[in-house]
């Protein structure tokens, strides 16, 4: 059996409701983290989780913090089941999870970090608002060209390098929609703009890297226990500074999750347990590794169990 990693999805895989099946087993560490982000995002982020509505669990600042407390609590039933991972990634958001899941962070100080990060990204959305599309039948040498045309001198490139199969673009609105006008015209392409406020992983995102540099750099960052690959190079990292770095430059950098892949895969992973809401994170393995390989998605015990007793 090869190496076993485990995945932590970002924002996007929220859905009201996903704490249910976990409550069922494991209501009280479940309830742990969820009133950790009420306490310290000041959100009904709990209620939002558990009754919705889904417009206000989306919203950036609650859907990250509640993200968080749903997939650490199923990490934490993982190591229950006696599953320990070789190495750790996540998706954006999922990053942190990582990091708190090798034992990096705390979790409480990785939830404070997510609940700022979280209130950062949505107020940029009012201050510079952006666009971001999903992207596909079209190569990422062929889009980067396209972005340089479409660009005119806005900010506009790759923020979600997710498989061959799927990039994500974000940048300025006027430069988006031309982008997606070019794709258009441009034969087997298509493009989808995505239902948010502003430009993730992009330089319009640098005001809250530079307003997240001064909490992650007094935060406690230990070596983590197992490498985390990071969203930023696709490369393991096995340090603290290496870790805090990845927490810092992912915010405005492109999150290269195909790269993590391939770099799970090329240390011997086959084995892929995603924590958290949704099935994104392990179907992308399979389009980046191959059908080969075993990822499973789970947001319950008697998931974790099922995996662990294969």
């Amino acid at each position: 059996m090869g190496k076993l990693a485990f995945l932590f999805p970002g924002q996007g895989s929220q859905r009201v409701g996903m704490d249910a099946e976990l409550r069922a087993t494991d209501a009280e560490r479940l309830d742990a983290h969820l009133g950790a982000a009420d306490e310290l995002s000041g959100l009904p982020v709990s209620r939002y989780v558990s009754e919705g509505p889904m417009e206000a669990l989306t919203r950036t600042d609650v859907a990250q913090p509640a993200l968080f407390a749903v997939s650490a609590a199923l990490a934490e039933v993982a190591a229950d089941c006696g599953l320990e991972p070789d190495f750790v990634t996540g998706h954006s958001l999922g990053e942190y999870t990582a990091a708190a899941a090798a034992g990096a962070l705390d979790p409480g100080d990785a939830m404070r970090l997510v609940c700022e990060r979280g209130r950062l990204m949505a107020a940029i959305q009012d201050e510079s608002p952006g666009a971001m599309a999903a992207t596909g039948g079209v190569s990422e040498e062929r889009l980067g060209e396209l972005c340089a045309q479409a660009a005119e001198g806005d900010p506009l490139g790759p923020a979600n390098l997710n498989s061959p199969r799927q990039i994500v673009v974000s940048g300025t609105v006027a430069a988006v929609e031309r982008l997606l006008a070019l794709l258009e015209e441009e034969e087997g392409a298509r493009g989808l703009r995505l239902p948010v406020g502003a430009a993730f992983h992009s330089s319009l995102m640098v005001p809250v890297r530079e307003a997240l540099r001064g909490p992650l750099g007094e935060a406690e960052i230990r070596a983590p226990a197992v490498p985390v690959v990071a969203n930023h190079s696709g490369l393991a990292v096995d340090s603290a500074e290496g870790v805090r770095e990845a927490l810092i430059e992912q915010i405005a950098k492109p999150v290269r999750f195909a790269d993590c892949v391939r770099s799970l895969a090329d240390a011997g992973c086959t084995e892929f347990l995603e924590l958290g809401p949704g099935r994104v994170l392990s179907g992308l393995v399979r389009q980046v590794a191959g059908r080969e390989m075993n990822a499973v998605a789970a947001d319950s015990r008697a998931k974790i169990e099922a995996f662990g007793a294969r």
